[in-house]
Order: structure tokens, then C-alpha cells, then sequence
């Protein structure tokens, strides 16, 4: 499978643990909003990170976590992440 199709199923995956939603990669676009369109406030957000830290065996820093506004921005960051630790995942 591929590494950003992973990803992306990794982050609804923790989305939808968090806030107990459906998500699939069929049904998001990566431009949607984490606030406006996945409804993920600021609470939620920091579960959802630690859930992807511990899924993807990675540890990503809160400066990296910030102006990160959209799905594929997160997930952009987390493929980043995971080519640069090829341990991980």
C-alpha cells in the first residue's frame, strides 16, 4: 500500500477513534479543514496527534504541529516524517 494512502487512513483512522465519526478515505478530500470540515477542535487535535505518534512509532514536535490547517497537512507532515524515519511505521 501506498506510504500516503497509509498515512491518510492512519489520521481518519485517529480522527474517527477520537471523535467517534465515519470518516474514510473516500468520503475526504485532503483541502478539507480540520475545524471547519472534520470538526476537530483544539482538544480533540491533541489526542489525535498523540494517537498518530504512537500508531506511526514517530514523535513530531509541537512546532512542526503548527500552521497545519488542512487533512493533507497533517498528512504532508506525517509522510515527511516517515520517509525521514524509515524505522517507523
Amino acid at each position: 500500500m501506498e506510504i500516503a494512502t497509509k498515512t491518510l487512513e492512519t489520521v481518519l483512522g485517529a480522527i474517527n477513534d477520537i471523535k467517534k465519526t465515519g470518516f474514510d478515505p473516500e468520503s475526504v478530500e485532503l483541502d478539507f479543514y480540520l475545524g471547519g470540515d472534520l470538526g476537530v477542535d483544539s482538544k480533540e487535535m491533541l489526542e489525535i496527534w498523540y494517537e498518530l505518534e504512537q500508531r506511526l512509532s514517530i514523535r513530531v514536535l509541537d512546532e512542526e504541529k503548527r500552521d497545519l490547517y488542512t487533512l493533507g497537512d497533517v498528512v504532508s507532515l506525517l509522510n515527511l516524517k516517515l520517509l525521514r524515519e524509515p524505522s517507523a511505521a
